[in-house]
Formats: structure tokens, C-alpha cells, sequence
């Protein structure tokens, strides 16, 4: 089932639904996105929030009082995406 995910992901066309993939491959969401996470963690897909979320510190709306990218009212929390990396 692992293969199967990491299969789906590595041939779709643009963004790829995680409720519609879930439904597709008879998988719960929640366990779909745990071996998700276990492809991240081997390398397999990125998670592309985790490489694009960033903060700037020294912006003119945060200053030194930055509370991080995780936290900041400036950052547009997106739908969750991954794919594959580039070699």
C-alpha cells in the first residue's frame, strides 16, 4: 500500500487531493497521511510548506518580535502538498 501512495503521487498531473487519493486507494485520511510522512521521512516526497515557510525577522510588520512562521497573523496557512525531489 506504501508503493501505492508514493506511486500515485509520483505520477499525477498537478496537485494531487489528499481526500480524493484517500477515497481512490480505500485508505483512511488519517493513514494516508501517515505514510505520507513516512515517504518524507525517507526522502521520497518533500513536504513543500515545510520548505517554503519561512519568516523574515527583520521584516517592517514583525521586527525583532517575530513570533515564527508557524505562529506569524502575516502567513496564509495553504492546503497541505508534497512532491517529489528534484535530483
Amino acid at each position: 500500500m506504501l508503493k501505492q501512495v508514493l506511486q500515485a503521487i509520483e505520477t499525477a498531473v498537478g496537485p494531487v487531493n489528499m481526500a480524493e487519493l484517500s477515497r481512490q486507494l480505500g485508505i483512511e485520511r488519517t493513514a494516508l497521511d501517515g505514510m505520507i510522512a513516512y515517504w518524507v521521512r525517507k526522502g521520497r516526497l518533500q513536504d513543500d510548506q515545510a520548505a517554503e515557510m519561512t519568516c523574515a525577522p527583520a521584516a517592517a510588520h514583525c521586527g525583532p518580535t517575530c513570533t515564527g512562521a508557524t505562529t506569524c497573523a502575516f502567513v496564509a496557512k495553504m492546503p497541505k502538498s508534497y512532491s517529489v525531489p528534484r535530483e
